[in-house]
């Protein structure tokens, strides 16, 4: 029935599909697999931090501390622009 409404012209409306969840190249969206990345970096990185910090492998600690940083920006970045 939709279908012959549609072929007659009654419709003024184009009719729009729903954005895919999960794809950031066509909507332009963060992904949904994009803010998992962020907190999975955070929370190795984090953890990394002390145990190369222990070991005295100073240049690697601030590099993880750096990653972590990195990492809750995107986050807030992610969850700021309405990301799940």
């Amino acid at each position: 029935m939709c279908r012959e409404r549609r072929k007659r012209g009654e419709f003024d409306v184009p009719l729009r599909r729903r954005p895919r969840r999960g794809r950031s190249g066509r909507d332009g969206g963060a992904g949904y697999w994009e803010p998992a990345a962020y907190w999975l970096l955070y929370v190795v990185a984090l953890a990394a931090v002390p145990l190369h910090w222990r070991s005295e492998n100073h240049a690697l600690a601030v590099l993880c501390g750096a990653a972590v940083l990195f990492s809750v920006r995107m986050i807030t970045r992610t969850y700021g622009r309405g990301g799940s």
